[in-house]
């Protein structure tokens, strides 16, 4: 399912439906990746008794941030039925794009639903907006798995983009817990590719041990890059998501997006039989996965203790 979606993400158009067909938008930012919430949310759906192209219309668009805010706007233009935004940029946008229309908006895995103000509380969101996230204010754990992970691990260079909302939060966490492990952190703003390009370029190996993404839009729009470019530095990276692991990350603690996916299609079901988005509580999902790239570990000539690949859930 979620493949033929993929291949609507260039198409300008809604395509023909039955006009009593409802039709739902699904909008997602980071074109380096489709998150496997998608397939989730697809494979829910069809489990519900709702099949694309026979039943309901999905309109799947894969972006960049610059179109967030315009993709957003057109699926009110277009009257859909329901918005579903996948992570913080495309939940932004459809927020922001909604507020006249009050179409109903299914967001998944927000960094956090309510200090973000997307909803005022989880039991009762209020607005036109409801959905479901998993685990929250991760970094200091990351932190913590790289001093395990790396032996001496001294020197952490930490990617911020000042434009990104949750960034003051991450860095308080991500300073306090740097303060305890006895790490230090060489903190770097960036926003755009060519902000991650020109400060590895100036960076010399020996500055730091690790990479770390602390801003949610640098790991949805510039993870890719950043693995390619720290790879060529012999710095490991860590992830929000096993999937990047599989990519060359060294390892990865975060949220399974599958089932937050298939728990959203419960959400569209509802608001699809007439269930307003304001009378249905947020889901948290707050199980996590521990990821490991033992390849990745030896390119680095990284010794990782075997305790720490024992606990590891994906190897």
């Amino acid at each position: 399912m979620a493949a033929s979606l993929a291949g609507c993400a260039s198409s300008e158009g809604v395509g023909s439906a039955a006009e009593d067909v409802p039709r739902v938008g699904l909008m997602h930012v980071g074109l380096d990746h489709v998150p496997k919430s998608l397939d989730g949310i697809t494979d829910g759906l069809e489990k519900l008794g709702w099949v694309d192209g026979e039943n309901i219309e999905l309109i799947w668009r894969n972006l960049d941030k610059t179109a967030a805010k315009k993709q957003a706007e057109a699926f009110v233009l277009q009257d859909v039925d329901v918005i579903v935004a996948f992570e913080d940029t495309s939940i932004r946008a459809a927020q922001e794009a909604t507020i006249k229309s009050k179409t109903p908006i299914v967001f998944l895995h927000p960094s956090d639903p309510v200090r973000a103000g997307l909803v005022e509380s989880l039991a009762s969101p209020r607005f036109n907006l409801t959905g479901v996230f998993g685990a929250r204010d991760l970094v200091a754990r990351h932190l913590e798995l790289y001093t395990q992970l790396v032996p001496g691990l001294g020197r952490v260079l930490a990617l911020v983009d000042p434009e990104d909302p949750g960034t003051e939060f991450a860095l308080v966490e991500t300073k306090a817990a740097a303060r305890r492990l006895g790490v230090q952190l060489l903190i770097r703003e960036a926003t755009e590719a060519a902000d991650i390009r020109k400060l590895f370029r100036s960076l010399r190996s020996e500055e730091v041990d690790a990479v770390m993404l602390l801003s949610s839009t640098l790991r949805l729009n510039h993870t890719a890059l950043t693995l390619r470019l720290a790879k060529r530095a012999g710095l490991p990276v860590q992830a929000h998501r096993k999937d990047w692991v599989e990519q060359g990350a060294f390892f990865s603690y975060g949220s399974d997006l599958y089932p937050i996916g298939v728990a959203g299609a419960r959400y569209v079901d509802s608001i699809l039989d007439g269930t307003d988005p304001s009378e249905l509580a947020v889901q948290e999902i707050p199980d996590v996965e521990f990821a490991l790239n033992l390849a990745t570990a030896r390119r680095l000539g990284i010794q990782m203790p075997r305790p720490k690949i024992v606990e590891a859930d994906v190897v």
